[in-house]
């Protein structure tokens, strides 16, 4: 039975399909007030003028200044996600599944998810305008399951459960991560919820298998451990539910299969899934990053009660965005700041929840996950340690803050019903949240005149004392951020009044005698609109990856990976048609980064997310003007260097147009070649140190990992005759038995076959692919098939099978007779 079901909602409703119509609009609106110009193609949502920074893409403008990013830190939507979608889109119109990535890293798995409904659009259109129309389709399915889930579960009537829907997608959360595919999964909150307490009540026969449909949504939807932080979330809502439809009652047999039904559907939502995740978790047993994770490493640490005030007022310490200034060492969209939900959500309407007896048990629900989403930021003693416990220490649980959103969501919405009910009975709780707002407001009234360090006094010092900072250049820079600062804290303490106005109003009487819901209703989303607009770049189309002269040559010559050197973010080269020995993904895989790592330039910076996205190799130009790099780089096939500004009097580049020069490396053995000698190294730092030495020649020796048996020194030749991302063939004509290289990354997934017959793939040069061969012309054929993936399909299939069984029993036993 739904919470408070007991009750008669309010009797203005709409009729009929006027409701749907209602909502719709209204989560539409308020894509399009945030979104409209990227919605009709007159922008693109992408921060493209990212692009004009020094040394990413694009030239200096003729006077030779570079564009003024609106925010570095989306730079992970044109770094990471917009390539890979396009490689999606490619692989989907070639009719192929996006299985693996061949342009970074020596090729990759592709993990991107490529099986989540609500990025449909962004894989079936290379333009990216569809970009904007797909997050706008998430919002309205994220708010569609919110209406839902305050209708059904909450039991409110119509116009509190339709403004909570439009308050939904407009929260902080979904700004901040607005354009990452990482946290898609959110999107399905509302509708998970809401089969669990079905399911767990058993009010619809087709409810565990709408559970176990949106645990597989949730599980394919976006990055994969925000993913498993949902089901969290959802699984500490499923023993809310048992506790709540069964008190004191949890051993009848009610009980019993009301729990077997819901873990059921559950696993099998997670086998629905197991084609995505399966090949995920095998890739993730590579990984550099995830090994460091599981060892204890943060990426972000907890903050402390600093960070419990961000829910209320996000941009306290300052945002990331230019103009502005970030006074603290976290971004917003790691922080609790993300939990926001607007300043009258919070200290306005939600605390009338509290009025209502029969969402007392809900109610405390929610407080508990608001408490048990923020433990981490707010550091708490206890939940922290849990949290930190092997295994659970892989996901990012500051990122829970989209369950404190949700439960702070729901709460204002209850408090809407009770006001939508008629006059309150005052409390002696009442004078909590108005002395809180009016305390924040005085606090923000007060900054205005005085800032906070060093925004006031200490940043037009450091710029007089010569010491400017790189986001903060001159005085004038200066002056915009106090601005900024003015701005929001103004903003801030102005809604505080409003909160203000609005409990006065709730005590006198007046909000109903002057029929003040629907301006309380504008104040929600306008509260939430003022605070999401702006926020997320929307830029000139003609910034989207223009073509560059320079490297649309490389990508015209001999085949051969390229590297940038102090310029070009590794996976940008493939959206020209290059692929880069370098990479970004998330995960760096382990075996081919420690050998980029033993190539790299001492100088060269090292991000502990991505090693080597702008990883400096050791360049030697000679006096000659020939280039030379590490002979680990001419096993890896890299070919050509790019550089940026002039090249120096003794290069000759071979390549070359406005800010763009290219360098060939001559020593490039080719995509494959055939060395001389096979050796066996089994201790991995001794093969790297053999692989890192200066005098190493990979055309004379190999490395491998076990015992090779050959006659002697081999020669012979091969070639590449046909390729695509999963299937490559090689022509071979070896005059002696030995060891052709392949110098893709070596991964358990692929599978090689001699004249169609299946060989072993050796791993060779501590990363890459040897396969040994016969004396003779043979026919090498690798295809990439991997395991982990065909037992996901094989285990969604069950699923399937299982669930549409389990319907049609559950169809028979209710029909009647």
């Amino acid at each position: 039975m739904p919470c408070g079901a007991n009750s008669k909602p309010a009797r203005e409703e709409p009729p009929g399909c006027i409701r749907l119509i209602i909502v719709l609009a209204g989560l539409l609106l308020g894509q399009a007030v945030l979104y409209g110009p990227s919605l009709i193609g007159s922008k693109l949502l992408l921060p493209l003028d990212i692009l004009g920074e020094p040394g990413v893409y694009l030239p200096p403008r003729p006077d030779g200044t570079y564009l003024e990013p609106r925010n570095l830190f989306l730079s992970d939507i044109l770094y990471l996600f917009e390539p890979a979608r396009r490689f999606a889109v490619s692989e989907f119109h070639a009719g192929r599944l996006p299985q693996w990535g061949p342009d970074n890293f020596a090729g990759v798995p592709f993990i991107w998810p490529k099986f989540s409904p609500l990025l449909a659009l962004q894989y079936a259109f290379a333009s990216p305008v569809a970009l904007a129309w797909s997050w706008a389709l998430a919002a309205v399915v994220a708010g569609l399951g919110a209406y839902r889930f305050f209708r059904r579960l909450l039991a409110v009537s119509f116009w509190p459960a339709a403004i909570g829907a439009w308050c939904y997608p407009l929260t902080a959360f979904f700004i901040f991560w607005q354009g990452y595919p990482t946290g898609v999964a959110v999107y399905w909150l509302p509708w998970i919820l809401l089969a669990i307490a079905e399911t767990a009540r058993a009010t619809h026969r087709a409810a565990p298998v709408a559970l176990s449909l949106t645990t597989g949504l949730v599980a394919v939807s976006g990055q994969l451990d925000v993913a498993a932080l949902a089901l969290l979330v959802s699984g500490v809502f499923a023993l809310w539910c048992l506790y709540d439809a069964y008190p004191r009652q949890w051993l009848q047999p009610a009980a019993r299969k009301a729990a077997l039904t819901l873990a059921a559907g559950f696993g099998l939502g997670l086998l629905l899934a197991a084609p995505y995740i399966l090949p995920f978790l095998d890739y993730a047993q590579t990984s550099a990053r995830m090994e460091r994770r599981f060892g204890g490493e943060e990426d972000h640490p907890p903050v402390g009660l600093a960070a419990l005030p961000q829910v209320v007022l996000p941009d306290l310490y300052g945002s990331v965005q230019s103009g502005s200034f970030r006074l603290a060492n976290y971004n917003e969209m790691e922080s609790s700041a993300a939990a926001y939900c607007g300043v009258l959500a919070t200290l306005l309407v939600a605390p009338v929840a509290c009025c209502s007896r029969r969402h007392r048990k809900i109610n405390g629900f929610f407080v508990l996950i608001f408490f048990l989403a923020l433990g981490w930021s707010l550091n708490i003693p206890g939940l922290v340690h849990l949290m930190r416990l092997p295994g659970l220490n892989m996901f990012p649980h500051r990122r829970l803050a989209f369950a404190a959103a949700f439960a702070l969501l729901s709460m204002m919405v209850i408090g809407l019903e009770v006001l939508w009910q008629g006059p309150l009975r005052r409390r002696g709780w009442f004078g909590l949240p108005p002395a809180l707002l009016a305390a924040l407001g005085l606090w923000c009234g007060y900054r205005i005149f005085f800032l906070p360090e060093p925004v006031d006094t200490q940043l037009a010092a450091a710029i007089l004392n010569g010491k400017p900072l790189p986001w903060v250049r001159d005085l004038a820079e200066v002056r915009q951020v106090q601005s900024w600062f003015v701005r929001h804290y103004a903003a801030a303490a102005g809604w505080c009044g409003v909160g203000l106005l609005g409990w006065w109003l709730l005590w006198s009487g007046r909000f109903w005698q002057w029929h003040g819901k629907p301006f309380l209703a504008v104040a929600l989303v306008g509260d939430l609109l003022w605070f999401g607009y702006g926020r997320n770049a929307q830029c000139d189309p003609a910034l989207y990856f223009p073509p560059l002269p320079a490297l649309a040559e490389v990508a015209r010559a001999d085949p051969g990976r390229v590297i940038g050197c102090q310029c070009l973010p590794a996976n940008l080269a493939a959206l020209c048609g290059l692929r880069d020995i370098r990479g970004y993904d998330g995960m760096d895989p382990k075996r081919l980064t420690e050998l980029l790592m033993s190539a790299a330039d001492p100088q060269s910076a090292v991000i502990p997310l991505a090693q080597t996205q702008w990883l400096i190799p050791r360049v030697t130009i000679t006096p000659e003007g020939t280039l030379r790099l590490p002979p680990v780089l001419d096993f890896l096939d890299v070919r050509y260097v790019i550089f940026r500004g002039l090249p120096p009097d003794n290069a000759r580049p071979a390549f070359q147009s406005p800010d763009y020069w290219v360098m060939v490396n001559s020593n490039a053995l080719g995509r494959v070649f055939v060395p001389r000698r096979v050796e066996m190294v089994t201790e991995d730092s001794l093969r790297l140190a053999k692989l890192a030495a200066a005098d190493f020649d990979p055309r004379e020796v190999a490395y491998v990992e076990r015992p090779v048996h050959l006659p002697g020194p081999a020669n012979g030749s091969a070639r590449i005759l046909e390729e695509a991302p999963t299937r490559i063939i090689v022509a071979a004509n070896m005059e002696t038995p030995g060891l052709v290289v392949l110098t893709d990354r070596w991964d358990a997934g692929w599978r090689a076959y001699v004249n169609g017959r299946r060989v072993p793939i050796l791993r060779t040069n501590h990363a890459i692919r040897g396969v040994l061969l016969p004396a003779g012309v043979s026919r090498l054929e690798f295809r990439y098939t991997p395991a982990s993936f065909t037992w996901g399909l094989g285990l969604a299939g069950l699923a399937a099978v299982v669930l549409l069984a389990w319907n049609l029993f559950a169809a028979r036993r209710c029909a009647p007779r």
